[in-house]
């Protein structure tokens, strides 16, 4: 996972686990995204942000944005099947979707506002 702080100050603690990214802040919470479940055709932006009040991270466009996830379209790989088209005559091809490759999601960090602090411990 490419990760880039993209200001200044302290930022939300992250773990990855398999394709699980949680996001933490201290006197705040939590919030995991299923990296592999958001993939879809095209790339995909997610933005965690906290709600008016700092006291609530969720998905989406809040009072202060905390990350923007970026998850790469889905890869699909192409492969001759034993199975001939009996019209053509011509080798029959499938198609399967490849795993996420991690190395390819991108995580944008953020500062935190100045009321909240960051222990950037480990989850």
């Amino acid at each position: 996972m490419i990760v880039t702080e993209v200001n200044s100050g302290p930022k939300a603690a992250y773990a990855l686990t398999g394709t699980v990214l949680t996001l933490s802040v201290p006197e705040v919470g939590s919030i995991s995204v299923d990296l592999a479940e958001g993939q879809q055709e095209l790339q995909r932006l997610i933005d965690i942000s906290l709600d008016r009040g700092y006291q609530r991270l969720a998905e989406g466009i809040g009072a202060w944005t905390v990350a923007t996830i970026v998850i790469p379209p889905i890869e699909s790989e192409v492969y001759e099947t034993d199975e001939v088209d009996p019209e053509t005559g011509q080798p029959i091809v499938g198609v399967h979707r490849l795993p996420l490759d991690m190395s390819k999601v991108q995580l944008h960090l953020w500062g935190l506002p100045m009321s909240l602090s960051n222990t950037e411990e480990e989850i």
